[in-house]
């Protein structure tokens, strides 16, 4: 019994049987270490829950590390000398910028996934600190941003998620995207080696079997970027053909 999921994520909770939002939030502490989750810890949970109730976690996983490496009180404020605020310093912009009256279209991203308060502030109902919770900005993806550049750009949506005008800016945004994929895959899998080292070998055997070729086929399907929905995995007897080995350095031993 194969694994059917659009999710490397979902795929190491399944064989750990931890949560889906433990091993969402162990693999991005191991991919960015120098992150102070002292801090972002109580964001982290949050947004992991709600990537997590989604059909493919991982493409949300991503885009915070590529938009802010899990940092989630931040804001950029762009123009010709882009300033970037972090906590306390980030929380107080936001709350005068809530206060200010709007001028124009402010072009500031803000909080893990760097949605753009000029344009998507609507979306927010105008209020800036709504736009930092982690809960919200997945929220508001799957309601409306996501449908929208899936629509516009079908496969490519990674890249319109960074720029819908520019199709160089857009495919070089994608292209950093999946090579973070390899990212995830390495520390998913060491995840589940580590989990499964400390266990009993009573208790190991107890675990769904690692197979390297359902491996694979999930490392596969998330590269092509699924777009996340509300969804539940599910399972089905499956026996991927594997053409290629773009993780053959990887140690599957678990």
């Amino acid at each position: 019994m194969a694994l059917n999921s659009l999710s490397l994520i979902l795929y190491a909770a399944y064989h750990s049987l931890q949560p889906c939002e433990v091993v969402f939030q162990e693999t991005a502490k191991s991919a960015n270490p120098s992150v102070n989750f002292k801090v972002e810890q109580p964001y982290l949970e949050e947004f992991a829950k709600a990537a997590c109730k989604t059909s493919n976690p991982d493409v949300l996983w991503l885009i915070a590390q590529q938009e802010s490496n899990f940092r989630f009180t931040i804001v950029r404020a762009n123009g010709p000398e882009p300033k970037i605020y972090r906590g306390d310093e980030a929380l107080a912009f936001l709350k005068n910028l809530k206060d200010a009256p709007t001028v124009g279209r402010p072009n500031i991203d803000i909080g893990a996934l760097q949605f753009n308060w000029g344009w998507h502030k609507e979306g927010f109902q105008n209020d800036p600190m709504a736009a930092l919770s982690p809960r919200k900005q997945v929220d508001y993806f799957l309601k409306t941003f996501g449908g929208e550049i899936y629509r516009r750009c079908a496969n490519q949506w990674v890249g319109c998620y960074h720029n819908q005008t520019d199709q160089a800016r857009a495919n070089r945004y994608q292209s950093a995207v999946l090579k973070k994929g390899k990212t995830l895959a390495l520390h998913s899998l060491l995840y589940l080696r580590t989990y499964r080292s400390q266990l009993a070998a009573s208790e190991r055997q107890l675990l769904p079997m690692v197979k390297k070729d359902d491996f694979y086929k999930i490392f596969e399907t998330a590269q092509g970027f699924p777009l996340p929905r509300r969804h539940i995995f599910h399972f089905v007897d499956d026996n991927p053909e594997q053409n290629q080995d773009p993780l053959k350095e990887i140690n599957f031993d678990t």
